[in-house]
Formats: structure tokens, sequence, C-alpha cells
């Protein structure tokens, strides 16, 4: 049985979360964890690409709480927009089609997750066409995105879900450390990706937007991150 970590034993789960893993962000593992330990929201950190902030989050939060499941989970780039997949056993390469994708978190037992999927802000959202091709198979839909710049996409996503009978997920989408905390869904306790599932239905979402300005900053980090690596390289070669 879970722990107490939140009113009437039920879990706050931001689904929806970047560490320092991800090229963009610059929330440090010490920050997500601490958040978990103050304000008993649990991170599902979905980093672009690796399971490698997800997997060290975790192990340090099950140190001293080993009832909370591990949730291994990535946001993949797929070559029709990104993908979340969690419980994840291993990491999923990019590049391949959302359909492939998908295909590939439900061989590994996951759960797969649209994010974001009709913020057109962003070039990373999933093609519609491809979205509706692989529906069927997707396990839910993410409707409550704190940093999609306009309440259209929020609504257009939820209203998506309810015509293909999805579920839906909230997350802040956070890429710095004041993001946390803000958004989630709190919902009973679970084990496994099945009760995630099961659970999420009578989940209580918990919504709070962020600024539009997020997005430069990201931009900004990623800039700085990208000239960083290239300054390694460079040293390395030399």
């Amino acid at each position: 049985m879970s722990p107490e970590i939140a009113p009437g034993n039920r879990v706050r789960l931001d689904m929806h979360v970047h560490s320092v893993y991800s090229p963009d962000a610059v929330i440090e593992i010490d920050t997500i964890v601490r958040a978990w330990r103050t304000h008993r929201v649990l991170a599902m950190v979905c980093d672009h690409n690796t399971i490698r902030g997800s997997e060290e989050v975790f192990r340090r939060v099950r140190e001293f709480d080993p009832d909370v499941p591990l949730i291994r989970a990535e946001e993949i780039s797929t070559t029709e927009g990104e993908v979340i997949g969690a419980f994840l056993t291993e990491e999923i390469t990019p590049g391949l089609s959302a359909g492939e994708t998908i295909d590939q978190i439900s061989e590994q037992g996951a759960v797969s997750i649209v994010p974001h999927p009709f913020c057109t802000f962003r070039t990373s959202a999933i093609d519609r066409r491809a979205l509706d091709e692989a529906v069927d198979q997707v396990d839910l839909i993410e409707g409550y995105n704190a940093r999609n710049t306009a309440p259209e996409a929020n609504r257009t996503a939820q209203a998506y879900a309810r015509t293909h009978k999805k579920n839906l997920t909230a997350g802040s989408d956070a890429h710095l450390p004041f993001e946390l905390c803000r958004t989630f869904v709190e919902l009973e306790p679970f084990e496994g990706p099945g009760d995630l599932l099961a659970h999420l239905r009578n989940g209580t979402v918990h919504f709070k937007t962020t600024t539009p300005a997020v997005h430069q900053v990201s931009r900004a980090v990623k800039a700085v991150k990208r000239s960083a690596r290239q300054r390694e390289y460079r040293k390395i070669w030399r």
C-alpha cells in the first residue's frame, strides 16, 4: 500500500516535467525531489529523448518512499511530433513515425500519452493526421498543458479526448523551477500502468497556466547549452 502522500491518501501527480537532462530545461534533480518531499507533488519526469532524468528522480524518491512506483518516462521526438511513454522498461530511440513509437511503447507494457496535441505555437506538437491514424492505439491525451499559449489548445484536446473516449492527463510541462507544483492530477494511489489508467478516470485536475514568456527562456537555455556542448567538443578535438 502506498504511503499517505496527499489528503485522503490520494496522489498528486504532475504528468509532464523536464529536468536538466532535457536540452531546454534547467530543473535540477534535487529540486524535483525536494518538491516531492516538501509539497508532495510527484513529478513524472519525461525528458526529451532520454529516460535518465526519470530514472534518477525516482531512484532518489524511492530511497525514502519505497512504495512510490518507478515511472521511467520519455518525451520522444517522432517524425510526426512528440509522444510520451510512461512506465517504460527501456529508452525508445527518436526518429521513428508516431505510430511506430506508440507501438514500441505498447510492446513494453507502457502507457502512451500525446502531449499538447493541438498547440499551434510549437512545431513539436503531433501532426493531426498522424494523431487521427494512431488514436485507437493511444492510451491518454494531455488535455491540460500549463505551457500552452492559447486556452483553445487545451479545450480542443479535451474535446478530442471525449470524442475518442480517452482519459486526460495534466502537466506543468515545467522546464524552470518555479513551474513545479502548480499543475497536477490528484488520484487514488497506483502501482503500475493499469492502476494509473483506471484511477485517472476519477482524478481531479489542479491546473494553473504559465506565462508564455517561459518559452523564450527555454529557447535561451537551449542555445546556451548547445554553445557549451560545442565548446566541450572543440576542447576534446584540439
